[in-house]
């Protein structure tokens, strides 16, 4: 497999194209294809509407649980992996049965779970009485390329399973994604996770490797030189605050799925949001839909990775190319030429342009002056400063300014940094129910639950507990400043797109750019664990480990000799590992090539794959981004609501 990355990458969607086709082929020749509307863009990414009609596929409906009869009485359900969408499709399988009782002695009903059945539906469909009536099947897609070396399983609701509802069995499809990846590319010779979720799938990872052909997997291959998995409670604060890049705040206004931006003008996701008094009339508008892919639109690929101020100088240049273009003075061969081989691509190119325009005019208007503020506010709130100023300014938006999703990001950014006391977290919880609704009182429960909010203790305090306040408080308020400092992502260098930093105007470099950063930047081991020895849940795997595992090589040796608070899978404990650095004094370490994919557990954002843009230039590498979906911070906050 002597081909570029590139190229096996694109792979992967055949893969995918053979796992569905595998899956039709078990549901009969003729039949309906009933799909959840979350679901279409990314099967479209795998196949298109004539090849689904080429397997089997006769009509095409979107999930409703008023859905009535079909064209056919052979019906396949395309959902995620979602309790609440499995009871609704099996009520409506239930409902048909009762229409129609001929229906429960055949193979009618066949349900493809998105990314696979959990054990708990099998139960379930004993409990509807439908076991034996209904077949299901699991479909783990394989990683989508969204854009140039940005990867995603556009899966989701993942976060919400993960960090919030603390439900971790969707994680093996993670691991096994991730090991169907190394197949195609090869294993990394250095692996580092950092979070409790990254950690496991590593495990998972390594159990596979144990329990299948391990030949299978192709070792020689020089593809990718390291891998970096880290959970997204890791650094929240880098999908909390809000980016200066353009790729950055189309994804705060705009509605992005699976690649594809809606360019909704009138009804912005910041509109969406906001709390209107006054309803207003809907009218119905064809939107007109971007993809956010460079190797489409090369304008895109030129200015998405930009600071905004940027943007629109940029813009009016290629305007004053394409005005300067005087096509009359050309001749009638010239004019030939120029319609044979341009004026597609010229066509093309005034239609981006006129598209990035009306957006970048968008993120204008619906900013407003606010930007400067806000920017600022979170700045002091990253560097622990003018906590008053910074709780009013919060304070003051619940008040005047509400908005259902970013009023809550910025409560979740002062609390993780500088901490919230009780009377001022009751103080906003009482305003946003006082606007939204006290149907919205789970929420805060939920976000406490993901970690990305710190609910403080009532300052009734008994007597057992007042010796111990002095050495509590401190460390919830100053342990988010204590790890930005020692990593250094509080930096105060300047923002002028040299330096990560400036995705979020200069205030702070993401996690995933510093971890990156040590990997390319150290000339051994030890170098790049002792630039990370802040984090307190990094682990190291991989070949570049081999050597200093001792005694436990396999699965079967591992369990014969089974210990429960020493097990590692083969990846060991970063401190543990640099002390043994230290002492053996072998410290061969060569990242070659020097390529990285990094996965981040719960969703990536477009200012980190942007930072890591930076690195990528400074350091003369390559670096990939993968997760299982690109957000924002108002999707993090939306994952805990609905």
């Amino acid at each position: 497999m002597d081909h570029p990355l590139s190229m096996k990458l694109a792979s992967l969607n055949l893969i995918s194209q053979k796992k569905l086709e595998s899956i039709l082929a078990l549901c009969g020749e003729k039949f309906d294809l009933i799909i959840d509307p979350a679901l279409i863009k990314p099967l479209e990414r795998i196949c298109g509407v004539n090849w689904l009609k080429q397997h089997g596929i006769d009509k095409i409906y979107k999930m409703d649980p008023q859905l009535g009869p079909t064209a056919n009485l052979n019906k396949l359900y395309f959902i995620p992996a979602s309790i609440l969408k499995y009871k609704c499709v099996l009520d409506h399988i239930s409902s048909l049965i009762s229409q129609n009782a001929s229906l429960s002695d055949g193979n009618y009903f066949n349900i493809i779970i998105v990314p696979k059945v959990v054990a708990s539906y099998d139960l379930m469909l004993e409990n509807k009485g439908l076991y034996g009536i209904v077949k299901l099947h699991s479909f783990t897609w394989e990683f989508m390329n969204l854009d140039e070396r940005i990867l995603s399983l556009e899966l989701p609701f993942l976060f919400k399973q993960l960090f919030t509802e603390q439900n971790q069995s969707l994680l093996s499809s993670i691991s096994m994604s991730l090991w169907s990846l190394f197949h195609v590319v090869g294993r990394p010779k250095c692996i580092l996770s950092v979070g409790k979720m990254s950690s496991s799938i590593l495990d998972l990872l390594e159990i596979y490797n144990e329990s299948y052909d391990r030949d299978f997997i192709t070792e020689n291959a020089q593809d990718i030189g390291a891998m970096v998995v880290i959970d997204r409670d890791q650094d929240y604060a880098s999908g909390l605050l809000t980016p200066a890049t353009y790729s950055g705040l189309l994804s705060e206004i705009f509605d992005i799925t699976c690649g594809y931006l809606d360019l909704n003008v009138k009804e912005t996701m910041y509109k969406k949001g906001k709390l209107n008094l006054i309803p207003q009339e809907e009218c119905p508008t064809k939107n007109t839909l971007m993809t956010l892919d460079s190797s489409l639109d090369n304008l895109y690929g030129e200015i998405k990775h930009r600071h905004f101020s940027e943007v629109l100088s940029v813009l009016s240049s290629k305007a004053k190319l394409l005005k300067n273009e005087d096509i009359k003075a050309l001749g009638i061969q010239e004019m030939k030429h120029f319609v044979a081989t341009k004026l597609q691509q010229v066509t093309l190119f005034k239609q981006n342009l006129v598209n990035h325009v009306l957006a970048s005019e968008t993120i204008i208007s619906e900013m407003n002056n606010k930007f400067e503020n806000l920017t600022l506010t979170e700045s002091d709130m990253l560097n622990n400063r003018n906590k008053k100023s910074n709780f009013a300014y919060v304070d003051e938006n619940f008040g005047t300014d509400i908005h259902i999703y970013n009023s809550l990001r910025l409560m979740c950014l002062l609390s993780l940094t500088q901490g919230l006391s009780y009377d001022e977290y009751n103080t906003l919880v009482s305003k946003y129910l006082v606007a939204f609704g006290y149907k919205f009182l789970y929420v805060f429960n939920n976000l406490v639950s993901a970690g990305l909010l710190i609910q403080p203790s009532s300052p009734k305090l008994s007597l057992s507990n007042l010796g111990n306040l002095t050495s509590q408080l401190p460390k919830w308020q100053n342990s988010f400043q204590s790890v930005a400092n020692k990593l250094k992502q509080l930096s105060t260098q300047s923002d002028d797109g040299k330096s990560p930093n400036y995705v979020f105007n200069g205030g702070y470099t993401p996690l995933v750019a510093i971890l990156c950063n040590a990997l390319l930047t150290s000339d051994n081991l030890i170098e790049v664990l002792g630039k990370l020895s802040a984090l307190n849940d990094l682990k190291v795997g991989g070949k570049v480990i081999d050597k200093y595992k001792v005694g436990l090589e396999t699965l079967n040796e591992k369990l014969s000799n089974l210990n429960l608070q020493s097990l590692e899978f083969g990846y060991k404990d970063a401190r543990t590992l640099l002390k043994q650095l230290k002492e053996s004094k072998q410290n061969d370490f060569v990242l070659k090539p020097r390529t990285i994919l990094v996965y981040v557990v719960g969703g990536v954002t477009y200012a980190e794959i942007a930072a890591c843009s930076v690195i990528e230039t400074v350091t003369a590498s390559k670096i990939y981004m993968a997760s299982d979906c690109v957000l924002n911070g108002s999707n993090l906050i939306a994952a805990n609501m609905f």
